[in-house]
């Protein structure tokens, strides 16, 4: 009998530190599961940051033609996630696009060629940010390569004064958004 008393008191000991083993088990691992998500959310901001960066160059400054080049040879590869709007001078008979956030001025897309991506959305002013929006459908559509090639030779042909991007021309530049506050593009507005 002191044997069986022996061997319940064994077991129920056992019972008791499987379940104490368990209990701490769960607890780290709901601990972990809450750093798992945080850290997640960090890296998930740290490379929104990173993929944005690349536009802060064109956030509000006067940059050359040059460098509207330059943006849509960055972003080619990048056809239906961004949109590159351009307004020439000879687009607009020879006239610069007062492009202005403060005033919501210069945001019909007529004035524009639109590079990368295409849209049917329209741009709106909030809070000086150009805010790219759409009543339906998708927001961006994605471009054939060889149709971004034919723009891109079309844009640097001097012969076609309502495309032609003149590297030493000077223009404004600001981000588009979409209505999450996302960054999906830049236009370029040329000053001279």
């Amino acid at each position: 009998m002191e044997g069986n008393i022996s061997k319940a008191l064994w077991l129920g000991v056992s019972i008791f530190l499987f379940i104490a083993v368990v209990t701490i088990g769960l607890s780290i691992f709901g601990g972990m599961k809450e750093v798992s998500l945080l850290a997640n959310d960090r890296v998930g901001a740290f490379s929104q940051n990173m993929t944005e960066e690349e536009f802060r160059m064109y956030d509000g400054k006067e940059v050359k033609g040059d460098d509207v080049l330059s943006a849509l040879g960055t972003f080619s590869g990048r056809s239906g996630e961004v949109i590159i709007f351009v307004a020439t001078l000879g687009s607009n008979s020879g006239n610069p696009v007062n492009l202005n956030l403060s005033t919501g001025t210069g945001l019909n897309t007529s004035y524009y060629t639109q590079y990368i991506s295409k849209t049917s959305g329209t741009l709106s002013a909030e809070n000086r940010c150009a805010i790219l929006s759409v009543s339906s459908g998708e927001l961006l559509t994605s471009v054939s390569k060889t149709v971004m090639d034919a723009e891109r030779r079309d844009c640097e042909n001097p012969n076609l004064t309502s495309t032609y991007i003149n590297p030493s021309g000077k223009f404004i530049s600001q981000l588009v958004y979409d209505e999450n506050l996302r960054i999906r593009g830049v236009i370029f507005a040329q000053k001279d």
